[in-house]
């Protein structure tokens, strides 16, 4: 007798667990509350690297930018334009570190100094940076977002929100966010594809140093 009132509540807990678990999978989650969380958490960031790619017919654009809060960040640049006719290539590379700017110039590096001695890309965190990320407060206010697919950023799982922007004749310019865990973002984008974010090293110690003192110049 008491082995079968046993069996029944074993059963009983199981039934329970699982219509626990089919709910918590059905029922919508709130977009804006997982922006807010994503939001808290790149700003407490204290790390992180962004490689963006912008390819449009005319145009290529390729970016990577490494923060190391609270004051240093590398920046390297490559753009492609072919327009009326003319092809021009152009690339930049540039590091920050405690109020010091170096700026490559050939194959060498252009000294100067600034009084701050802390980064606003650290202050305001990835979003400072991040055209894509900047509405994210007006989103949050009155845009619309709806929940996407999961899948995998760079072998990481991660799940998409689409985001539509506010404007004064209606909603626009949808952002795609694929937030993976720690409530970070693994991939920023447009829906075609033409700008790509693609974040990775979230709050791991990454090495910004500054150039050799043989290549330096004032």
């Amino acid at each position: 007798m008491e082995r079968n009132l046993g069996s029944g509540l074993a059963a009983r807990v199981v039934i329970f667990g699982l219509l626990v678990l089919f709910i918590y999978w059905v029922m919508p989650v709130s977009g804006a509350s997982e922006m807010k969380k994503m939001s808290a958490a790149m700003q407490n960031a204290t790390s992180w690297r962004v490689h963006t790619v912008v390819a449009e017919p005319t145009k290529n654009v390729e970016s990577l930018m490494e923060v190391y809060c609270p004051s240093r960040v590398h920046m390297i640049n490559k753009s492609v334009l072919d327009e009326s006719g003319q092809h021009h290539e152009d690339s930049s590379e540039s590091i920050w570190i405690d109020g010091t700017s170096y700026a490559k110039n050939g194959l060498h590096w252009v000294v100067s100094q600034e009084e701050r001695y802390n980064t606003a890309t650290c202050r305001f965190g990835p979003r400072g940076t991040d055209t894509l990320l900047q509405p994210l407060d007006a989103i949050l206010i009155a845009g619309k977002i709806r929940k996407g697919d999961k899948r995998y950023v760079n072998g990481e799982q991660c799940l998409d929100w689409i985001a539509s922007v506010p404007a004064p004749s209606g909603y626009r310019d949808e952002v795609i966010v694929c937030v993976g865990k720690a409530d970070l973002p693994l991939e920023v984008s447009t829906p075609d594809r033409r700008l790509v974010e693609t974040y990775t090293d979230w709050n791991t110690a990454i090495r910004i140093e500054a150039p050799p003192a043989e290549e330096l110049r004032p």
